[in-house]
């Protein structure tokens, strides 16, 4: 079994690290840290790295006005960071041991109250042979996306970025192969077509901070019913 080849860039990893992501951005790199050791040792760099940069600064003196607005503003992005942001990878006992993912990440089996694909209750979308399911996420947007063997996703670029993890089968792009495990980090500079492998239907996780760039009319007049 070949092992994963694309990962997210390093400076979403310390993005990441330094819980800047937005939530459906962290999702999916929490997602893939669960099978991928190489990015869950820059992970914990990335931490290590912030933790001496915090102790090395000053210390200065809060008004307790001041204290109170710190302490209230953290408390407010503890109760909206999706869960992804709050699991020790490091230490998680959920972390896969093969070099491939197939099973659903721990995450998601928290966030959906299940653990089988097939099993999940999938919509469909306007486009031929795609499916989804929208993720709750406050920051961005979130989804599972399945994409029937051999079909395509309409030609599109980003408005923003976009991490997508492969979580069962794959597709090839003009980036390349994804396969389970894979991530692809994406910005507006891409414009690519998913095209799902013909062996079995392509399931993967998307999380995006701006809606998608179809490329034309008939995907552009559809994509406010698809909301992607």
């Amino acid at each position: 079994m070949s092992r994963i080849e694309h990962h997210p860039h390093e400076d979403t990893l310390l993005s990441y690290s330094a819980g800047s992501l937005p939530a459906a951005l962290a999702l999916v790199v929490g997602c893939h840290l669960q099978s991928c050791s190489r990015c869950r040792s820059q992970v914990r760099a990335g931490e290590e790295l912030g933790g001496e940069l915090m102790s090395a600064l000053t210390p200065k003196s809060l008004s307790e006005r001041a204290r109170d607005n710190v302490l209230k503003m953290l408390e407010q992005q503890v109760q909206g960071r999706n869960s992804a942001d709050s699991v020790d990878f490091m230490a998680s006992g959920s972390v896969e041991k093969t070099p491939r993912a197939t099973a659903m990440p721990s995450l998601l089996v928290n966030l959906l109250n299940a653990d089988d694909f097939d099993a999940l209750p999938w919509k469909k979308t306007i486009a031929p042979g795609l499916k989804q399911i929208v993720l709750d996420c406050d920051e961005g947007q979130a989804r599972l996306l399945r994409i029937a063997a051999g079909q395509k996703m309409p030609v599109h670029s980003h408005r923003g970025n976009e991490l997508t993890l492969i979580l069962r089968g794959g597709y090839s792009d003009a980036v390349g192969e994804f396969h389970a495990g894979d991530v692809a980090d994406l910005d507006g500079s891409t414009e690519h077509q998913p095209v799902a492998f013909d062996d079995m239907d392509c399931i993967c996780l998307a999380g995006m901070d701006a809606p998608l760039a179809f490329k034309g009319w008939l995907a552009k007049l559809i994509q406010p019913f698809v909301g992607m």
